[in-house]
């Protein structure tokens, strides 16, 4: 663990010397694949969900009609 905090603390110093557009630049190409990466696997889990959801409620509306 003291291995990763020693390199995120070498990465926040070399982020921080830059200036802004630089910083801005990299926290960029980092972020907007992260949150789009984000978006795509919490859509996923929101369309498995209702999937589920749906097919319980069918096959009690199902089962009850008989």
């Amino acid at each position: 663990m003291d291995a990763m905090t020693t390199w995120w603390d070498g990465v926040e110093e070399w982020l921080t010397s830059l200036s802004f557009v630089p910083q801005i630049l990299v926290c960029a190409a980092v972020v907007v694949p992260l949150a789009i990466g984000l978006s795509y696997l919490m859509n996923l889990l929101v369309d498995t969900s209702f999937r589920v959801v749906d097919r319980r409620e069918s096959a009690e509306s199902d089962s009850g009609e008989h």
